[in-house]
């Protein structure tokens, strides 16, 4: 088998299937990179058994092909040398079955392969129905919820997205028990059966990175795998077991405090008084608002304090004193695009909620943090 190929289409195909490695694998092979090659072209699969990524490149985009079978790449060092190539047309030939050629006119490399038998086999498939959402709003929802996902192993599910779909509304949660953020657009199509899965956070932070903001991406559901197709490349991913817990009963509907502010001006109060924030892993400052004010402060036992004046609209005259995490509030106004936003509040210890003034799409929630 050979083909020549151009260094920016082998590299860019080898950026995306390569998200989809592990350092944690305990099985060799799976450090591969599989090259399946045909008349029609090359296709790339990379895969942890949990997450698989598969680009297909198309004959008419390789300057040479011929032959056909399999090969298995081992990654580490492969797309540095793909990097470092010192041409923009790379030759690849496969000697001896288990070892390849990767050469410009001025350089070369040998590689030792893995044996492509030893390989497990990977279905990817496509269900007889699927979703169709635009690339762009598929990307926002990511991003708008997955910084809320819990990075702790102990309540695996909420390591995770919930990604829910009844007729013609997608909603998606990620939670980490301290804070929450609820993302939901409405389908072109309205899908034939109600969908509640769990997606792993890493599958979807990856697929994030892969798609860009134009074309259509098809998503097909399946019971416990899930598969995007997103121009040539495919993402699968293995779904979480185990139902999601209900979050709507934490959401509260009715609240006393409902205070207009802008975006940038209170994310900027916040940012500056938690350099003084005692506590640097949670990062509690306090706000405290009373009519038309909003005083935000920190205290540090060893630097001192700081205080930052806003001026507010706010429905209600009454003071009200709330602590929470600077870190978990940045976090949430990073992901909103509006100018203005809507912070709406009870009682010191109930949520602390988070809406664009004009979207109705987003909801984020953060828990207060008790100082005394």
């Amino acid at each position: 088998m050979k083909w020549t190929i151009e260094k920016n289409i082998i590299l860019e195909a080898l950026n995306n299937v390569t998200k989809a490695l592990s350092q944690r694998t305990t099985i060799p092979v799976l450090n591969g990179i599989v090259f399946d090659i045909s008349e029609e072209g090359i296709e790339l699969l990379a895969s942890d058994s949990e997450l698989t990524i598969k680009v297909f490149i198309s004959e008419k985009d390789i300057k040479h092909l011929e032959g056909k079978g399999r090969i298995i790449i081992q990654s580490k060092y492969f797309i540095d040398m793909i990097r470092k190539m010192p041409a923009d047309v790379i030759d690849f030939e496969i000697e001896d079955n288990l070892k390849i050629k990767i050469s410009t006119p001025s350089n070369q490399y040998r590689l030792n392969c893995y044996n492509p038998n030893d390989y497990p086999n990977i279905n990817i498939e496509k269900s007889e129905e699927s979703i169709s959402i635009a690339a762009e709003k598929l990307r926002e929802i990511i991003v708008q919820t997955s910084y809320a996902l819990s990075t702790q192993e102990v309540r695996p599910l909420l390591t995770g997205i919930n990604l829910k779909i009844n007729g013609d509304i997608l909603e998606c949660i990620a939670t980490d028990s301290y804070r929450l953020s609820k993302k939901n657009i409405k389908l072109s199509t309205p899908v034939n059966k109600i969908i509640n899965i769990v997606i792993p956070g890493r599958s979807i932070t990856e697929l994030e990175k892969i798609i860009s903001e134009d074309d259509n991406v098809e998503i097909h559901v399946f019971t416990n795998k899930i598969l995007f197709v997103y121009k040539n490349i495919y993402v699968q991913s293995n779904l979480l077991s185990g139902t999601y817990p209900e979050t709507s009963h934490f959401i509260p509907t009715d609240f006393a405090y409902m205070i207009n502010l802008n975006l940038r001006e209170f994310y900027d109060a916040v940012d500056r008084a938690a350099l003084l924030a005692q506590n640097k892993e949670k990062n509690i400052i306090k706000m405290h608002i009373e009519d038309k004010d909003m005083i935000i402060t920190s205290t540090s036992n060893e630097l001192g304090n700081a205080e930052e004046k806003l001026k507010i609209d706010c429905n209600n005259k009454e003071k009200i004193e709330i602590s929470f995490s600077s870190k978990y509030m940045m976090d949430a106004l990073k992901v909103i695009k509006e100018e203005n936003i809507l912070l709406l509040l009870n009682t010191d210890d109930k949520p602390i909620l988070i809406k664009p003034i004009t979207d109705e799409t987003l909801l984020e929630l953060i828990l207060p943090i008790k100082t005394y």
